[in-house]
């Protein structure tokens, strides 16, 4: 982040001791305890309601939420000299969870289950309604990967990377379109319709990044991408995180889902989304995505690095994913 970013605490009430960088971030020792600057792409709005909702959820429950600072004018939201729009909000320390040790792997998921128990303020006229959400989302990544799957075959003068990946790409192609069409035959209208009566919501960026564990336990940090949906978004993100870096092991897996159902359990059609959501080939997506949104006259050999750890894990992930289609 850009040490000018620093010039915005002159709009706060604050008075600052000291700072230090934090990962995309900058650390603020303040008179007012520990606060931490962010850049920030959403709207005033947004970041009004995340804060109005953090709140409530904070003062029922009594965990640590994200609380959004004020300018000395009243708004969420600052702006340097260069128009990049930050946000500042309090800071707790902390080490990162690990997602390669079992123990810190175990209470993330306990931890992220007593988080779901409690994030939901029923609010009317805001929520998505239907059974689109998870369909629409896999119709958008398919669109994408067929514009560079074409994008690949019309392209005369392939690099590296760019051969390797169209060698590789129809499997993928072929597997998530498989998948949009199953999503698409399913109807969980019924669940979302709870989701919006409940007002469910969940973290929406649930990674080890955002989970630190402190003296007094683990905290979650950093909701500035939660919305309302079922906490299976969560669990989705983190236990891929900690299949990718964990070979796939469905014993793992096994301990991860039991760590969180022991705390709360998953409905069937939890479950069936948790199925979905993994089988998506969202890791193949990603770096199918950050190529085409990347400049392309040198492509890093790390991208075929990633590939190749995609594909050196597709058997191992299948039998995952076989393991989960069992718990239905």
């Amino acid at each position: 982040m850009n040490d000018r970013a620093i010039s915005i605490l002159d709009n706060y009430e604050f008075h600052v001791l000291r700072t230090y960088k934090g990962r995309s971030a900058i650390i603020c020792e303040t008179d007012q305890g520990l606060k931490v600057i962010r850049e920030y792409s959403g709207t005033e709005d947004r970041i009004a309601g995340i804060d109005d909702l953090l709140r409530t959820v904070r003062e029922n429950s009594g965990y640590f939420m994200d609380a959004y600072e004020k300018t000395k004018e009243g708004n969420y939201i600052t702006r340097d000299r260069d128009q990049v729009t930050y946000i500042v909000k309090d800071y707790i320390e902390g080490r990162e969870c690990s997602v390669r040790e079992k123990a810190d792997i175990c209470a993330a998921f306990a931890h992220m289950a007593k988080m779901h128990r409690v994030m939901r303020v029923p609010r009317s006229g805001e929520m998505h309604k239907g059974n689109g959400k998870l369909a629409a989302e896999i119709k958008r990544r398919n669109s994408e990967l067929q514009y560079v799957r074409k994008y690949l075959r019309k392209k005369s003068n392939r690099q590296n990377f760019e051969n390797y990946l169209n060698q590789n790409f129809e499997p993928f192609m072929t597997r998530a379109s498989e998948l949009e069409r199953a999503v698409e035959k399913e109807d969980f209208t019924m669940f979302y319709d709870w989701i919006a009566t409940e007002g469910i919501f969940c973290h929406g960026d649930f990674q080890h990044h955002n989970l630190v564990v402190t003296a007094k336990g683990y905290e979650l940090l950093n909701y500035e991408k939660m919305q309302f949906d079922s906490g299976v978004r969560d669990i989705s993100l983190l236990l891929r995180k900690v299949m990718e870096k964990n070979s796939w092991s469905s014993e793992l897996c096994k301990i991860c889902l039991d760590a969180y159902e022991t705390v709360l359990p998953l409905t069937v059609d939890e479950k069936k989304l948790l199925c979905y959501r993994l089988s998506y080939p969202e890791k193949f997506w990603k770096i199918v995505n950050y190529y085409m949104n990347s400049r392309k006259v040198i492509i890093p050999g790390k991208h075929i690095e990633k590939l190749q750890s995609v594909l050196e894990q597709e058997a191992a992930r299948k039998m995952c994913i076989e393991y989960l289609e069992r718990m239905l």
